[in-house]
């Protein structure tokens, strides 16, 4: 797999249609924090502080001669009035190679902090202003470590490219009925500043779904993320413009969270060759 495929050779667009539905008056009655996703946007009208982590095997590399683990701090707080919220995120990786030198790398990515505005005081509406900053470790190697582990979190992707400044802004929404529940967003990352050697797409279209179930103890998640790039030289079809994860999780409920998800990968020059099991814990409050 081509770094620069991975990093640059995405574009695309897709429309994203919701369908409104009322809250679970269960939840709303308990004060429960809304139900939430490993691999789509966080922010929702609950405060919130974790750490999710994820072992990402390559299909044809022996766990013998290496594998990528991914790591990431987050925590967002919002204010007594549920209108607005602030939140942050930091991922970093670690390359554990035995094979060769057996040199292991970690590798730190950009630093993601904003802020997002609730219009009807709960998650029907989530707006999202932020700016990715860079802090990403600039190493070949470690960037690759980097890139490689972002299939976690497709989302992110540009979280993983050093020396990038991005302007991420999102409009996302939770709907609840009975035991389901749905959560979309659809986002734009527009990077601001980069290093003038460096050409490729720049603006990046993110549209993101997920549904699920809330058992007694547990919520069942199935999540579809999706990044495109708006701009770029053309990868040669829109099939090729794209890059698609498909994931299943659960979660327990209550203010003491623990998740454990597995993610795939879907587009033919990566299906099948990266494993990725994905667990966390986040401490929230409604």
């Amino acid at each position: 797999m081509r770094r620069g495929r991975w990093i640059d050779g995405v574009l695309g667009t897709l429309v994203v249609v919701t369908c409104a539905v009322t809250s679970s008056p269960a939840r709303a009655q308990t004060g429960e924090p809304p139900p939430g996703t490993f691999t789509l946007d966080r922010m929702d009208e609950s405060s919130r502080f974790g750490v999710q982590a994820s072992f990402e095997k390559i299909d044809n590399v022996d766990l013998s001669d290496g594998f990528v683990m991914r790591y990431e701090l987050y925590g967002q707080y919002v204010l007594p009035s549920h209108l607005i919220g602030f939140y942050g995120q930091l991922p970093f990786a670690h390359l554990f190679d035995f094979d060769g030198a057996g040199t292991d790398y970690n590798a730190l990515a950009n630093l993601d902090v904003g802020a997002f505005v609730l219009p009807t005081h709960r998650s029907d509406l989530i707006l999202r202003l932020g700016l990715a900053l860079p802090t990403a470790s600039e190493n070949s190697t470690r960037a690759l470590t980097n890139v490689v582990a972002s299939y976690e979190r497709i989302t992110d992707l540009l979280l993983a490219i050093p020396n990038y400044t991005t302007l991420r802004l999102s409009a996302s929404t939770l709907q609840e009925t009975g035991i389901a529940f749905f959560r979309a967003d659809l986002g734009l990352d527009v990077v601001v500043d980069r290093p003038s050697n460096r050409t490729g797409a720049s603006a990046f279209l993110r549209a993101n779904v997920a549904a699920g179930v809330r058992l007694a103890a547990l919520d069942l998640t199935a999540e579809l993320v999706n990044l495109g790039a708006l701009n770029g030289p053309d990868a040669g079809g829109i099939t090729n413009r794209f890059v698609h994860t498909l994931a299943f999780g659960l979660s327990t409920r209550g203010t003491d969270q623990f998740h454990v998800g597995t993610v795939f990968p879907l587009d033919k020059s990566v299906r099948g060759d990266i494993w990725i099991l994905s667990v966390g814990y986040q401490h929230a409050m409604n």
